[in-house]
């Protein structure tokens, strides 16, 4: 697995050109729709001057028809503003602004991916799926709206994984004033398969603050997770762990074997690194792990400039972190079995 500071020099030596032009091509797209925002309200507000000039104005007999005035106002500005709008959808910010996300994640994000393992697979449109979301059994399946992107496939050694944003949100039955959907988990996903299964079910939940709730949302209170339907609760030797997350399983011995020492660490690194809320679920051949950041790394705006590149660095370590977590339980021969098991 390449370090930090082999994808640092990466982005420094192969991506330098690509971001300078990425971020000329941003400021082109801004700069074009701060021209079409302030071009549309100078002609409204001259526009309504003339409005209200004429409707105040005293008329006499021999005054022009004041409704006749108006409408020629009316149709003078509609021309004035549609043949504004031609000439402004000419010019190369609009086109600039109209293909920044694709070219960002063309001539950016692939060659990052590339650059992480050239077999590994990316497509910007997929996510993970409902079932691939509740199937684990940590969250209650319930009627989810689920949104996403930018899925990476790929396989390390013999477990084949898959790594994307998602969006997953929940419309309660009641609703006050104009209360939108509950977030549920918002951040990147991971699901790991092995060829062997676990020996039991084992659940790892980021305890709750006084200020914050599970994932920006309120995943423990709003039922999102039935952490009684989960198994007995499990106390790892390591007391700063437990100050850090929830253990649930259904067998205790088998699940204080599942986290060693080292797993614990990794765990609490990978919190205190991304100061995120996370959960990972061992069910059956596979392993899922969100890190609820909140953010989508590769959904750019015309806002956000390149020169920063804090995010892809955060996207890295979140995506070699999972892949390398997942990988170490191959060494832990005790928590394998040849047999699937089931929840019910």
């Amino acid at each position: 697995m390449k370090t930090l500071e082999e994808f640092n020099n990466f982005l420094d030596q192969q991506l330098h050109d690509e971001l300078l032009t990425l971020e000329k091509q941003r400021k082109s797209g801004r700069n074009w729709i701060r021209r079409i925002w302030a071009a549309s309200l100078i002609t409204f507000a001259i526009f309504v001057f003339f409005i209200i000039r004429f409707a105040t104005q005293p008329h006499t007999g021999g005054d022009s028809n004041p409704t006749l005035l108006i409408i020629a106002l009316v149709v003078l500005f509609s021309l004035g503003g549609y043949a504004l709008s031609y000439f402004m959808m000419k010019g190369k910010g609009m086109n600039d602004a109209a293909d920044f996300q694709h070219d960002f994640k063309n001539r950016i994000v692939k060659p990052i991916i590339s650059f992480i393992n050239p077999a590994y697979t990316y497509q910007p449109l997929n996510y993970a799926s409902y079932e691939e979301f509740t199937e684990h059994g940590l969250f209650a399946r319930k009627d989810y709206h689920i949104s996403g992107n930018d899925q990476i496939y790929g396989k390390a050694g013999d477990m084949n994984f898959q790594f994307c944003d998602l969006l997953v949100t929940h419309m309660p039955l009641i609703t006050v004033g104009s209360q939108g959907p509950d977030t549920v988990f918002c951040g990147s996903y991971f699901i790991g398969q092995f060829p062997r299964y676990f020996s039991t079910p084992v659940y790892v939940i980021s305890r709750n603050s006084t200020m914050e709730s599970l994932f920006s949302g309120t995943a423990t209170d709003n039922g999102f997770i039935q952490t009684w339907d989960l198994g007995k609760k499990v106390l790892p030797a390591d007391a700063a762990f437990n100050k850090l997350f929830m253990v649930y399983a259904p067998d205790v011995n088998e699940a204080q074997q599942l986290l060693t020492p080292v797993l614990m660490e990794k765990i609490t690194q990978l919190q205190e690194r991304s100061s995120a809320k996370l959960f990972l679920s061992f069910y059956n051949n596979r392993v899922y792990a969100g890190i609820g950041h909140g953010m989508d790394y590769f959904e750019t705006t015309l806002h956000q400039s390149l020169q920063d590149r804090q995010l892809l660095k955060n996207f890295y370590l979140d995506f070699v972190s999972l892949l390398q977590l997942a990988e170490d339980l191959k060494s832990n021969v005790g928590i394998w079995t040849s047999h699937a098991f089931s929840r019910s």
